[in-house]
């Protein structure tokens, strides 16, 4: 009886979903939101001693919270009486074991995988698990939940989140844990033969060298990226091996953030979301988004600022939704690259996605590559296959007349590190290894 009341409310929330997929007016979307946001600050404010401190005041003056502050007020913002110390037992425990299944009070624990430097946790009730994969299903799978299909996830951690899609004969999930032995990974996919293959980028990456070199055999008819920044190495890696499209899925420890329409664009998953924009460089359309989750109850996230950054569509959507159009998703706020100001005191950001592209424009044959910086003005970089002395020189001189058009310092490239990627840490091609409070520049 359990499992069929289970099915028949997943049902119910993927027909909620694709209504709310057909709004095209955005005065339709607003209206939407406002509607959830009473009914969701009507039950969190009751319950969440975090919250209830708040309840008078109006959207606009609530907290913007980060990650810190969700995690430092664990205890008071969740309204299931669940403790720091419990949850990160429960998912300490699961990450040993490899065995996701164990809840608290019927609420499924998980844990994120920390590359922001700390780790984060979320929980969602029985009913949060069934909206969550009703939205999912209707979002991602275009031609139904009745349309047959094999979906493999492979997965750096499991979750009671994702044993919710459980479908049957017709709908197939395996999760595919990326703990164990690649080869065995690899494996399991072939037995599998999935239809739609969804997962990090540079894991899928890893499946398509496989299918090149002919020791694993898989075409599935779509390919999703989740859970990292989709690099123009690993697309085109893959794009080559399994000849389709590669489709995104904006996911975090936060929530199901955003996925790719049939145009190419993700878009923010607003039916389920109030977003705020945190202009980073509004003239590049560069923000942070605060997000606001409709129907998060038992973990709320109320005005919480991500720090991923995500650069606007200049124009609409050929699709027509009314929901934020992403041109793309550029990596975390904490990877920018800043440079000293050549016309004076301050910092100029070089962001990721610049400074990616300048390097392979400049070696076009790279098939990966690693660019650190330690400190200001100093960048180290990797590159695999290796570099020549004249091919490195092209590479320094890229990155040199990209900074002079900045109005930035040039910065002093080195080419002395590896390149070390692991199938069960999210990967980072652009990383700044220092806080911008700790920066200093003569």
């Amino acid at each position: 009886m359990s499992r069929l009341f289970d099915a028949i409310v997943l049902l119910w929330n993927h027909a909620a979903a694709r209504r709310l997929q057909r709004l095209r007016r955005r005065a339709d979307v607003v209206a939407h939101q406002q509607r959830q946001w009473r009914r969701l600050r009507k039950q969190v404010f009751a319950r969440s001693p975090f919250y209830a401190a708040c309840c008078h005041q109006d959207f606009g003056d609530l907290p913007v919270i980060d990650k810190r502050v969700w995690m430092s007020r664990f205890d008071h913002i969740n309204t299931a009486g669940i403790t720091l110390a419990q949850a990160l037992a429960v998912a300490a425990e699961a990450e040993r074991t490899r065995d996701f299944s164990p809840m608290l009070n019927d609420v499924a624990i998980g844990m994120s995988t920390g590359t922001s430097g700390a780790r984060g946790v979320f929980m969602a009730s029985r009913s949060e698990r069934l909206r969550w994969a009703g939205t999912l299903l209707a979002k991602m799978l275009p031609d139904g939940i009745f349309a047959p299909a094999r979906v493999a996830l492979l997965l750096r951690a499991g979750s009671n989140l994702y044993d919710t899609l459980s479908g049957g004969l017709r709908l197939q999930f395996r999760y595919v844990d990326l703990a164990m032995p690649f080869d065995d990974v690899l494996a399991r996919l072939d037995a599998f033969k999935p239809t739609i293959l969804v997962g990090p980028p540079s894991v899928l990456a890893l499946a398509a060298d496989a299918v090149l070199a002919g020791t694993l055999r898989l075409a599935p008819s779509r390919v999703i990226a989740a859970a990292e920044v989709l690099d123009p190495v690993d697309a085109e890696r893959i794009t080559t091996a399994f000849g389709v499209g590669i489709e995104q899925i904006y996911q975090a420890t936060e929530g199901f953030l955003g996925h790719t329409c049939r145009h190419g664009s993700v878009h923010l998953n607003e039916d389920c979301l109030i977003v705020e924009r945190d202009w980073i460089d509004r003239a590049t359309r560069r923000f942070a988004p605060i997000i606001t989750d409709l129907y998060r109850r038992t973990q709320p996230v109320i005005r919480y600022r991500l720090n991923d950054v995500l650069v606007e569509r200049e124009h609409p959507c050929p699709c027509g939704s009314p929901f934020i159009a992403i041109e793309r998703i550029e990596g975390r706020e904490d990877d920018i690259v800043w440079l000293g100001n050549a016309r004076g005191a301050g910092l100029v950001p070089l962001f990721p996605d610049l400074l990616s592209r300048t390097l392979l424009n400049a070696a076009p044959h790279a098939a990966d590559y690693l660019i650190e910086q330690h400190e200001v003005d100093v960048l180290r970089i990797a590159v695999q296959p290796d570099l020549s002395d004249d091919q490195r020189q092209q590479v320094r001189q890229a990155i040199a007349d990209c900074s002079r058009r900045l109005g930035a310092c040039v910065p002093h490239v080195s080419f002395d590190i590896g390149i070390e990627h692991s199938a069960t840490r999210k990967c980072r091609r652009v990383r700044r290894l220092f806080k911008l409070g700790e920066a200093s520049h003569a």
